[in-house]
């Protein structure tokens, strides 16, 4: 069997990426083979990975390549239907079509934009539509009132919502969020007091870079800049940090240099720079952009998060996490190997927009365009209409399929497509080059911290597992479900989440027992010296892993170890791929309770 393979080099450091199965090894820097393409055998595969990544290599061979090739070539829509519908749902909501601002490159004045006004019945009834009918076994729901204009101009009615939430949430006893960006510059004290001391509301702001470049866009309808109003509005909390969304253009591409300026402002939880969506002939258009350029900056930015983790400085990576940043998403995805990404996006499937009429659309931007409604809420979800969102996967277009980064890439949105194409299947060139260069860079990233400064490439890991553990499921109910997939059954969310006795800090270990032991299974809790009594272990185990915070009951579920790793399921992985970490640092940092 022939593999294709293509090996690479960013930030000195040559990988060998395996395109058929989304797998990548670091390639030492006097082992003799040449950048470029190849096809070669599963055991001239093994040999060259044995040979330049021992570590990893041991790590791979636990499934084979064939094993791996069956993975990401069969997959079953209703399974996946099936997984998601206990995962986190999110409903958009414009509270308001206008805006006190007007920047330069805004799409506000799209066609698809009525001046319908969202009210608070639509929003209440759109709301208990998601909860109650759309997708009643979700364990986490968020409200998203970002919208098209600001929601501070209907600050009355984001109060409504949020306190709808809230009710919502002590109904059905799960957790409900409400988000939205606003631009900070109608921000009073009674306003901010409010937004300041409401834990159930997450904060962001639109800000591009520093003054000049953010001034040269984001302006009033006088043209006065708003970097100074923003950086005021940011100091004036005092219990909440925000996100910051920036707006990438063809005239602002030094990435390096914006986040540095953005990482250092006061408040600021996370950074996330996502290129325009523009495409009609301005100096905007996203065609405009010079991807040679914009890749030597992403590479800049990459050479400055590695010089603050070898200060260790992981906050420094883990505000571009955080804000899902396309670099930063990348970097965290392709730690997490293995994971197969098939659909574009979350549209039409765990996301959903509903209009002022209850009208629902796949497509937050594309809310107003009668190709992207899905349904109503007043009468239901049209199936044949969202089946289209579920059967759209990587393979249906060519240019992806045969992409070389197509495993970890789930391909060009939705909007992107449709506004540069008037389809939601074709491509858009730039922006291929653009990811498949991020991904390659992300690889390189990974085997250079593993490689130059392996000292703290567990502790790097662990700083993105601490991003991923925000899981949408609780950890206990995660936990379960995936030890029973493990032993070969089909649990159920629902069936899981009513029965389990979940209080203020969680699942404690002996109910977990108690409910497995429903689906007549011999185990039991034990307390076991991890090191010294391994070998009587029987895996998978569930195992208590806080050992320093007592306040939580948290939980991950263990594979298998050897003499000096561990394998773990990640919480936001639904492959049957496992993440390593040292022995070592699970028994510094974790509890010695364990369920098998």
């Amino acid at each position: 069997m022939k593999l294709k393979v293509s090996v690479f080099e960013y930030l000195n450091q040559k990988v060998m990426y395996i395109q058929d199965v989304n797998y990548y090894f670091g390639i030492r820097d006097n082992f003799d083979i040449k950048l470029g393409d190849y096809e070669l055998s599963e055991e001239e595969v093994l040999n060259i990975a044995k040979e330049n990544d021992p570590e990893e290599y041991e790590v791979f061979i636990n499934t084979s390549i064939e094993e791996r090739l069956n993975k990401i070539k069969t997959y079953d829509i209703e399974e996946i239907k099936e997984q998601s519908s206990y995962g986190q749902f999110t409903l958009c909501l414009h509270p308001s079509r206008k805006c006190n601002l007007n920047c330069k490159y805004c799409f506000r004045e799209s066609e698809y934009l009525g001046e319908q006004q969202l009210t608070f019945e639509v929003a209440k009834d759109a709301i208990d539509f998601l909860v109650d009918k759309y997708a009643p076994c979700a364990s986490k729901y968020v409200v998203d009132l970002s919208g098209s204009g600001e929601p501070l101009l209907q600050i009355d009615l984001v109060k409504q919502i949020v306190d709808y939430c809230k009710q919502k949430r002590n109904e059905i006893c799960k957790n409900i969020e409400v988000m939205f960006c606003t631009n900070l510059t109608l921000l009073t004290p009674e306003i901010v007091e409010y937004l300041d001391n409401e834990p159930a509301i997450i904060l962001g702001t639109s800000i591009d870079g520093d003054r000049i470049t953010n001034d040269n866009n984001r302006v009033y309808a006088n043209d006065k800049g708003t970097y100074d109003d923003i950086v005021k509005g940011l100091k004036m909390f005092k219990n909440k940090k925000l996100g910051l969304a920036v707006t990438i253009t063809p005239l602002n591409q030094d990435v390096d240099l914006i986040y540095d300026c953005l990482y250092h402002l006061p408040n600021v939880d996370c950074v996330s720079m996502k290129f325009i969506r523009c495409y009609d002939g301005s100096k905007y258009d996203f065609e405009n952009f010079d991807v040679k350029y914009l890749i030597s900056r992403y590479e800049k930015l990459c050479k400055k998060v590695l010089d603050e983790l070898e200060r260790k400085n992981f906050n420094y990576l883990l505000k571009l996490i955080n804000g899902a940043d396309i670099l930063g998403n990348i970097i965290a995805q392709n730690l997490l190997r293995g994971i197969d990404i098939i659909y574009k996006c979350d549209a039409g499937k765990n996301r959903i927009t509903v209009d002022s009429k209850g009208y629902i659309y796949s497509c937050s931007v594309m809310m107003g365009n009668n190709d992207f409604i899905i349904g109503n809420i007043y009468k239901d979800v049209d199936n044949k209409l969202q089946r289209k969102y579920w059967s759209l996967s990587k393979e249906i277009n060519i240019n992806c399929a045969n992409c070389s980064v197509k495993h970890a890439c789930g391909g060009e949105c939705y909007a992107n497509s449709y506004l540069k194409y008037n389809d939601m299947y074709t491509s858009v060139d730039k922006n291929c080059k653009i990811n498949i260069e991020l991904n390659k860079m992300s690889y390189a990233f990974i085997e250079y911290i593993k490689f130059n400064i392996n000292s703290i490439y567990n502790d790097f890991i662990n700083s993105i597992f601490k991003v991923q553990d925000y899981s949408s499921t609780d950890s206990a109910i995660w936990a379960i479900m995936t030890y029973l997939k493990l032993e070969g059954l089909n649990p159920d969310y629902g069936t899981i989440s009513n029965k389990l006795d979940i209080s203020d800090l969680g699942v404690n270990p002996q109910n977990i027992v108690e409910y497995l032991r429903t689906y007549n299974l011999d185990v039991d809790a034990y307390v076991v010296d991890f090191k010294m009594n391994g070998e009587n272990l029987k895996f998978p185990l569930i195992s208590l892993i806080n050992k320093k915070d007592t306040s939580k009951f948290t939980y991950l579920v263990i594979a298998e170890r050897n003499e000096n790793y561990i394998l773990f399921k990640s919480i936001e992985n639904s492959s049957n791929d496992f993440i390593k970490i040292l022995l070592k640092d699970y028994i510094n940092d974790y509890s010695d309770i364990v369920i098998f």
